[in-house]
């Protein structure tokens, strides 16, 4: 049984879909993760090309150190794009990893589950970045996140990144995975599946805001010197 893959109409129709992953083959899949893939490459570069976390090279501009900024723009973006990579693949890849091993559910399945997911974090991140542009500055918080009311009270930044990673987009992410990957479990698990899946997002908070409060930039360039 053949099925062409259609990104919405899959999303809008879980149970169908994954009847599908589990019993024939899937069309034009490939190409929609690849698409997937350039636009986060994109999304980057022109976040990178604006300026979007290039703030500290601003002061080689002022300084007149025209040779020093431009090579230092040109490493920014290539670390912008190794980043987009990076990142693709952890969310694609790893995370879908983690799952398997969590569930038991096939690894080529989830990963196909898992492609809705990286697409909500695109968005969430091209909406961020068209704000940005807009108003012409960027924040150092997510608005889809509680971590801008947070500050008001809360002083420490291992919980405010952490606070950051969970977005509406976080809420959504959990809602899909359940509503496909619970066609796979039986019913006496799938309790237990929304605990793992939630579990999962407080894991990768919890470590990007650890991540965050680290001097790592410091470290790389005491390490280089």
């Amino acid at each position: 049984m053949f099925y062409h893959y259609k990104f919405w109409h899959s999303l809008k129709n879980p149970a169908y879909f994954t009847n599908i992953v589990e019993e024939g083959e899937v069309i034009g899949y490939k190409k929609r993760v690849l698409s997937v893939f350039i636009l986060f490459i994109l999304l980057y570069t022109v976040r990178e090309y604006w300026g979007m976390g290039t703030e500290n090279l601003t002061t080689l501009f002022a300084m007149d150190q025209q040779n020093d900024y431009f090579v230092a723009r040109v490493l920014s973006m290539l670390g912008a794009v190794l980043w987009a990579i990076v990142y693709f693949c952890f969310h694609y890849y790893g995370v879908t990893y983690l799952l398997h091993l969590l569930t038991d559910i096939p690894y080529s399945w989830i990963k196909k589950v898992q492609l809705y997911v990286v697409a909500f974090l695109l968005i969430e991140k091209a909406i961020l970045f068209a704000v940005f542009y807009a108003v012409g500055y960027t924040t150092m918080f997510s608005f889809f996140s509680l971590a801008p009311a947070a500050l008001q009270v809360i002083e420490t930044d291992f919980v405010l990144f952490s606070i950051n990673q969970l977005t509406v987009t976080t809420v959504l992410i959990i809602i899909v995975q359940y509503l496909f990957l619970s066609k796979w479990e039986e019913a006496a698990s799938r309790k237990i599946l929304v605990v793992k899946l939630i579990g999962v997002q407080l894991f990768m908070a919890l470590f990007v805001g650890m991540i965050s409060v680290l001097p790592i930039k410091e470290w790389i360039a005491r390490g280089l010197g």
